[in-house]
């Protein structure tokens, strides 16, 4: 009676263990998978949400510039297809990976691309604001990403695809007609590449190392046009914009390649000599699926709030702290540094993908080595990053702190097969309240110091409060930026 009650209670183990391992499997490739997505609408904003866009867009058409723009969709980020869209629905650029096609062809109805057009279009009107001169947009800080974007998924060249659809819009020094905005398409494909970023590296003895840091770390994770034959095989379904099913993602789940009944029965033999051993037994195999429960919730949190490449926050952990230390009211100023890399895509351009990465970890532990515990250091995309400095220091502590970042980045950066790349980088500095009381106010002034430190020949930095002295027309205005020539003054 004894080994026919454990082989029951080992079948409803075995069985409740395999769903809830197959049911935290599917969420946590849905939590991967929404954030790639909400990456791949904010990795498109360095060329939608421009000033310079507006005017080489919208307000006339510069060839080399949408040429160049486009084609580092792909070096900069390795989106598969990008189409350029006006407001009066003309194609104007697509690329196919890393080839750019100039072209003046009308938008066809009925397509998935037209569709997302269409979509877009309503959210930017409901966005726009009116501003002297014609147009603006709503600032991003107050809106999630789907409040300006659609993304979603969809059939590209009779491939499903991630895509996302954003307008263009000017980032505070322009403004846009009265009409229908010009629209940036985006697209990567569900395979290889995709697949290798969101599963990590499965071919070393780093897998549970990948598994930790946020990959997925499936065995045999592949996207199939149609659902597996076996009913076993675990598959999350993937719809199109339109709900019709395009495919799924299989895997091999972790039930299928260790089981409980290896546990079970060797202690049913045992269970005629000691029935402890069989009590402890099945607490043992209990503890380990609770251990495996709590790892994949761990993960699952550390995806929400992490930048997945460089281990830093990401814009959503961001503007929560943010947004924590405005409520903290005046009795605790803080500061922004808003910070962009100078001549990254040369190195995308010149040795790869492959290569940027391992610059974007290698700039990820240079700020976290100079930040330490004096704030929060962020991946807000791309090449940008952010840092939130909790307590209120002295300017010239600031001053030290933008330069020792500055001489840090500018160090050389060694490469796989013996390259080396060398890049700079330009800081803003806002800080609460002198230069802004609210979010939008404070990176809005962030935003101008760096374009300041831009301006002024990159590698430099600058304080909001100067560069808002020198637009009003002070008289100094001539000395606004600083950087390592500064550092003894």
């Amino acid at each position: 009676m004894s080994a026919a009650s454990l082989l029951f209670v080992g079948f409803v183990a075995s069985e409740t263990s395999d769903r809830q391992t197959v049911q935290s499997e599917k969420q946590l490739l849905r939590n991967v998978l929404a954030h790639r997505l909400d990456l791949l609408s904010q990795e498109q904003l360095s060329l939608a949400r421009s000033d310079h866009t507006v005017a080489s867009l919208v307000h006339s058409f510069d060839v080399q510039y949408v040429r160049q723009s486009v084609s580092a969709q792909w070096a900069n980020y390795g989106h598969n297809r990008t189409v350029v869209i006006t407001g009066d629905r003309i194609i104007r650029a697509e690329s196919f990976d890393d080839y750019t096609h100039l072209t003046s062809a009308p938008l066809e109805s009925g397509t998935a691309i037209e569709d997302l057009f269409r979509q877009v279009q309503t959210l930017y009107m409901a966005n726009r604001v009116r501003v002297p001169g014609g147009f603006g947009h709503r600032s991003l800080q107050s809106l999630d990403t789907d409040d300006f974007a659609v993304a979603g998924y969809t059939v590209l060249d009779n491939r499903v695809a991630m895509i996302s659809a954003v307008p263009v819009m000017p980032d505070g020094r322009t403004t846009l007609p009265d009409g229908p905005a010009a629209v940036i398409v985006s697209a990567m494909f569900l395979d290889g590449g995709m697949l290798r970023d969101l599963n990590g590296d499965l071919t070393s003895d780093n897998a549970v190392v990948a598994e930790l840091n946020g990959a997925l770390a499936y065995e045999e994770l592949k996207f199939a046009r149609s659902m597996p034959d076996l009913p076993t095989t675990p598959a999350l379904e993937i719809r199109g914009l339109d709900g019709t099913l395009l495919g799924a993602f299989q895997w091999q789940s972790r039930t299928q390649t260790s089981s409980i009944w290896p546990t079970v029965v060797p202690v049913i033999f045992v269970l005629s000599v000691a029935l402890a051993i069989l009590a402890f037994g099945i607490a043992w195999r209990i503890g380990r699926l609770n251990a495996s429960l709590q790892l994949s919730e761990a993960q699952n949190r550390y995806l929400a709030l992490h930048d997945s490449l460089s281990g830093l926050a990401n814009r959503l952990q961001f503007n929560r702290a943010l947004e924590t230390a405005l409520k903290s009211g005046a009795d605790t100023p803080f500061t922004i540094l808003q910070c962009d890399l100078d001549k990254f895509k040369a190195v995308n351009d010149t040795y790869g993908h492959a290569a940027g990465d391992e610059v974007i970890k290698a700039v990820a532990q240079r700020f976290t080595a100079a930040i330490g515990e004096k704030g929060l250091v962020a991946r807000l995309g791309g090449d940008e990053f952010a840092v939130l400095i909790y307590a209120k220091l002295p300017r010239t502590t600031l001053r030290d702190l933008a330069v020792l970042m500055i001489r840090s980045i500018k160090e050389p950066i060694a490469l796989e097969g013996g390259n080396t790349a060398h890049i700079g980088l330009s800081i803003g500095i806002a800080s609460f309240p002198g230069d802004g009381k609210d979010p939008e106010a404070l990176m809005a002034a962030a935003d101008r110091a760096l374009y300041a430190s831009k301006e002024a020949g990159r590698g430099r930095a600058a304080f909001a409060s100067d560069t808002a002295t020198a637009d009003a027309g002070s008289a100094e205005p001539s000395n606004t930026t600083f950087g390592i020539e500064s550092d003894a003054a």
